[in-house]
């Protein structure tokens, strides 16, 4: 019994000696500590990428993207300098540089660089995610080792260049507009905007056509508030044919600028193309979007009607 009581002692000792040398070997590092980048500094940003690096600039009049100058979307600029201005390195994942397994390798990488003017503010590689979904692996400027940072967020970074530009094709308050004029299928009509106040003081928007009649209110509302922040789908290439071609439909609004918005038939069935004054670049809408202007445009000029009395 004496015998048996010594060896379990023993082996008690050897495992407990075991378990705190383990311990002791898994917190033989420290976790590198990253200076905070003061995001309002930033003027530009590179992410590179092997197919397609992208650089944003910072504009007086906003983020653009690459040679071309694209304007950037807001939210997703914000988005990445949110990234940089937080990141934090919550623990060592491997000191053995094995990125392949953490997609930080040349072909998978995303290398990140954030500047004021020349001054390199922040560099750090982004793997992929981690499989909690709560961190992504990461490699910090001229260190070699493998960190988990805290939270997931490659998706801000990993994206083609059409993704991250503004998509804003019409802007305008809608109480702001004070004259519509439409046109399609050969049919046009103008409304006119009038405000009066009520007894209690209060300002009521009144719409007439030229001729002042009064024209279907909720289709009105109905279109300003689907065109008062309208953005495109996608960019795309202006076709030849447009030049020699009319829209299928015109919409022209005016407040205190004049903001004229063309549609056209895509190429696909139920596709809808369209150039703003407000924006340089042809654009094509998404299909649901378009259907609704279009419905809305047709009620204002009683084509919902003649379809009916056709279709009779």
């Amino acid at each position: 019994m004496k015998k048996e009581y010594l060896i379990l002692a023993v082996l008690i000792l050897g495992l407990s000696l075991y378990l705190v040398l383990k311990k002791e070997d898994q917190t033989h590092y420290t976790l590198p500590e990253i200076k905070e980048v003061d995001t309002t500094q930033v003027d530009k940003i590179r992410i590179g990428k092997r197919d397609a690096p992208l650089e944003f600039n910072k504009t007086n009049d906003g983020w653009v993207i690459g040679k071309e100058k694209f304007p950037a979307d807001k939210h997703a600029v914000d988005s990445m300098l949110d990234v940089v201005k937080n990141l934090k390195i919550s623990a060592l994942v491997s000191d053995k540089e094995d990125r392949f397994r953490y997609e930080l390798d040349d072909a998978h990488a995303l290398d990140v660089e954030v500047f004021k003017g020349d001054n390199l503010l922040m560099a750090f590689k982004i793997g992929k995610t981690a499989p909690s979904f709560n961190h992504t692996f990461v490699m910090l400027d001229k260190d070699t080792r493998i960190f988990h940072a805290r939270e997931n967020f490659r998706s801000s970074f990993d994206k083609p260049m059409d993704d991250f530009r503004d998509k804003t094709v019409l802007k305008f308050e809608e109480k702001s507009i004070r004259k519509i004029q439409l046109t399609k299928a050969g049919k046009s009509r103008t409304l006119i905007a009038s405000e009066t106040k009520d007894d209690e003081g209060e300002s009521r928007i009144s719409w007439k056509y030229e001729d002042g009649s009064s024209p279907d209110r909720e289709a009105i509302d109905s279109l300003l508030s689907s065109l008062s922040s309208l953005e495109c789908e996608k960019y795309r290439v202006r076709k030849k044919e447009e030049e020699n071609q009319g829209p299928a439909c015109t919409i022209i609004l005016e407040n205190d600028e004049e903001m004229v918005l063309n549609l056209y038939d895509g190429e696909a069935e139920e596709q809808v193309d369209g150039t703003s004054s407000m924006n340089a670049y042809p654009f094509t809408l998404q299909s649901y979007t378009a259907k609704d202007i279009l419905s809305h445009a047709d009620k204002i000029l009683g084509l919902e009607e003649k379809k009916a009395e056709d279709a009779e």
